[in-house]
């Protein structure tokens, strides 16, 4: 199988917004938006789908149907953040996040299997999250007031006052890192381009890649790389037996974007975020699921995940 990686190194501070409205019926006369510091997987398949796109019709008013037909059958695994040619993974728990080499995540297998014993792996995962943490000497913040303007008159329109925390690099080295299996990815290679919020530009760099996407289940742990998307006809399974299948990570309700070709927001789903670590009981239970197969979301970045012992990428539906 061929295996691109491709970078995506910022060229100024990015903006990835999550939920949240800025109306001001609904926030009041100030709101504020902060930056993920991961972005979705729909903002960078979005990327990749307006890059490729090459004039050809779009069939139909499905965002995601529209996305995978741009990128031509290609499927996107992801997302890292690579500095200095390393490899950096997320890693969650509650509302904790945190940046770790791939030496740390090794320990995590044998500290989670303490289980309900809290005081046998409390003091090595705390480890993990304030003193292996490496998320803030790579990555700040940059706050800015924005207004809105109306387009029609240039005026500034009442009560849409904002502030904005955007995510800085710390390093000139740095970018997000995902893989593809198409050499559609090299028509991306040396592209600068504007990406997320408030149109900020980075540079796309294609590279071959070494690093494995198969398929299997011989772990007892993965980590989520990124969302985990829970269709809504298997929630309440999922939900009643969360523990079962989550050892440590958040699940929450994700929008998937802004359609802007349509002026509405994508769907909102259920997610078990990027970073979290999911049990081999969650990839058996939803094996084969065509609750999962049916849908496209897979093709465009979600659902990947990785063996906590080595880079090895895959989808949860297809194990």
């Amino acid at each position: 199988m061929v295996v691109k990686k491709v970078l995506i190194k910022p060229l100024e501070p990015l903006m990835f917004r999550s939920q949240g409205e800025f109306e001001p019926l609904i926030t009041g006369s100030h709101t504020s938006a902060q930056s993920l510091i991961i972005p979705r997987p729909s903002t960078i398949a979005g990327l990749f789908g307006y890059i490729l796109f090459n004039g050809t019709p779009l069939s139909n008013n499905d965002w995601l149907d529209n996305v995978v037909k741009l990128l031509d059958n290609m499927t996107i695994y992801g997302t890292l953040i690579e500095a200095d040619g390393e490899y950096l993974f997320p890693l969650r728990m509650g509302n904790l996040f945190a940046l770790v080499k791939q030496e740390t995540l090794l320990s995590l297998p044998e500290l989670l299997k303490g289980g309900e014993e809290y005081e046998k792996w409390e003091k090595g995962i705390y480890d993990i999250f304030y003193e292996k943490n490496i998320l803030f000497k790579l990555i700040g913040s940059q706050d800015r007031i924005g207004i809105s303007i109306d387009k029609q008159t240039r005026t500034v329109k009442e009560h849409y006052l904002y502030t904005a925390r955007y995510i800085s690099f710390k390093k000139r080295n740095i970018a997000y890192a995902v893989f593809t299996d198409s050499d559609k990815s090299d028509e991306m290679n040396g592209k600068v381009i504007n990406f997320g919020g408030e149109s900020r530009v980075v540079k796309i760099e294609v590279v071959n890649s070494d690093d494995v996407i198969s398929e299997g289940v011989n772990e007892d742990y993965y980590l989520a790389l990124s969302p985990i998307l829970i269709p809504d006809d298997s929630l309440d399974d999922f939900l009643d037996n969360v523990t079962k299948y989550v050892a440590m990570g958040k699940v929450d309700k994700i929008t998937l974007g802004f359609d802007i070709s349509r002026k509405r927001r994508k769907e909102m789903l259920t997610a078990v975020l990027e970073g979290s670590v999911i049990k081999k009981d969650f990839i058996k239970a939803f094996k084969g699921d065509d609750r999962f197969e049916k849908y496209q979301y897979q093709k465009i970045g979600y659902n990947t995940i990785m063996p906590l012992n080595k880079l090895e990428l895959g989808k949860i539906n297809v194990y």
